[in-house]
């Protein structure tokens, strides 16, 4: 099964979830760039970005190379902003069909509390196959747990 991982990160997560995925069979991965990128510290970080993915602003996402019906299975990661999935998620939704296809979803946090916006970007997806989801904490400080829990999910089958 031919897989893509589309992903967006701000402070680098989800591109060391990413750097993980790639070891993983007929996976490829695919980053969202976007014209309009938040402060990257301090307070500007956290309002700029909540306030964008509250208001589901679009942040000017920029074409992507891999083409998501080439695949099976579409694994979206993203970082929780305010509760939420980023600008950069939502402007791959709109953009691109992901109809048909089976979803996984990986949310990443730094309290482990993705679930809302898991659930509020499954039922934007309810033309996909929901193939599962993942809440991550701090992925990229928690090396060793991040590859054994992405291990188990994408190994498996």
């Amino acid at each position: 099964m031919k897989k893509l991982l589309i992903y967006y990160s701000l402070t680098g997560n989800c591109d060391y979830v990413a750097e993980v995925m790639r070891k993983f069979p007929q996976t490829a991965t695919e980053k969202l760039l976007v014209e309009k990128q938040p402060p990257l510290k301090g307070l500007g970080k956290f309002l700029h970005g909540g306030k964008s993915a509250l208001l589901k602003e679009d942040p000017g996402l920029k074409p992507i190379k891999a083409d998501p019906s080439d695949y099976d299975e579409i694994v979206l990661c993203y970082p929780v902003w305010a509760g939420t999935c980023p600008p950069a998620i939502n402007a791959f939704v709109k953009r691109y069909s992901l109809k048909g296809k089976r979803l996984f979803i990986i949310a990443a946090s730094a309290s482990g509390n993705g679930n809302k916006s898991i659930e509020q970007l499954r039922k934007a997806l309810n033309q996909c196959e929901f193939a599962g989801s993942l809440n991550l904490i701090n992925p990229a400080a928690r090396k060793e747990e991040t590859v054994r829990k992405l291990a188990e999910v994408f190994t498996e089958e």
